[in-house]
């Protein structure tokens, strides 16, 4: 999600789920470096439509799946802890072996933590609410009481490019903004392009029109603590998940086939 700036954090429980099934480890095959040996634990973010819904026993959505993938590549069990998205580049030691939470990789976040090989693209959205009627031009979007997310590349974007008339509202998770939009509090909600679209197709009710979408290609990347010896072996994993078209068949059932036929703002 995407470009950081520092933000004061408040101390937040982390939560664990069970340990899910995976694949065993081949014979012979030394197992990767994890914090649980033959365990591994991954951060996600619940409460981002089409990323990580549900709770820790049963979470769903893409960044789990994609978790799930690379965990039995990697021959172990998985782990998922609950850790918010803001928190992911304060230093300090952290409670996962990586996190899933759909990161852009930008050289600033670089600083503060390890990308794996990105594994997803995508740009930012725009969803506005039931009382904003007719086409959506970047002019006037300018003019509308548009919101985000916090320490995201969709908040940067509307501070730094869109720049519009009125103050922006930022809110720490994506279900606070999306409530707002829903009440017609804020009339857009600029966010993950994907998440928007999980976010309409669940409740297409809440919300007006998917307006289209804006900003530069972002590519995703899990992140890991700053040099974590276990970055090969994930990358090799998310690599075949690539190839062999894994990937792409998570983002189709979790998003949909068509995300790149969402219509550009101008």
């Amino acid at each position: 999600m995407a470009t950081l700036r520092w933000l004061h954090v408040f101390p937040t429980a982390v939560l664990a789920a069970g340990v899910l099934a995976a694949a065993a480890l081949a014979v012979g095959q030394a197992p990767p470096p994890t914090k649980t040996k033959g365990v591994l634990t991954v951060g996600i973010e619940l409460g981002n439509p089409g990323f990580a819904e549900g709770t820790l026993k049963s979470p769903h959505g893409f960044s789990v799946s994609m978790a799930t993938a690379v965990a039995k590549r990697l021959g172990v069990k998985i782990r998922f802890v609950n850790y918010p998205f803001r928190q992911l580049f304060v230093p300090g030691t952290k409670p996962y072996d990586l996190a899933f939470e759909f990161v852009t990789i930008l050289a600033s976040r670089k600083r503060f933590v390890d990308f794996s090989t990105p594994y997803f693209a995508t740009t930012q959205g725009v969803l506005v609410a039931k009382d904003v009627a007719g086409p959506v031009t970047l002019a006037r979007l300018r003019k509308l009481q548009v919101c985000a997310k916090q320490v995201t590349t969709g908040f940067f974007y509307v501070q730094d490019v869109l720049r519009p008339e009125g103050l922006i509202l930022e809110y720490p998770t994506a279900a606070a903004a999306l409530s707002a939009l829903s009440t017609s509090i804020c009339d857009a909600f600029v966010f993950d392009l994907p998440s928007l679209i999980a976010a309409r197709q669940a409740t297409p009710s809440r919300y007006g029109a998917l307006a289209g979408r804006v900003g530069t290609t972002e590519h995703y990347g899990a992140v890991f603590p700053k040099e974590s010896t276990l970055r090969p072996a994930v990358d090799k994993a998310i690599r075949s998940l690539l190839r062999d078209g894994t990937v792409r068949r998570i983002q189709v059932a979790n998003f949909g086939p068509t995300i790149l036929s969402t219509p550009v703002i101008r």
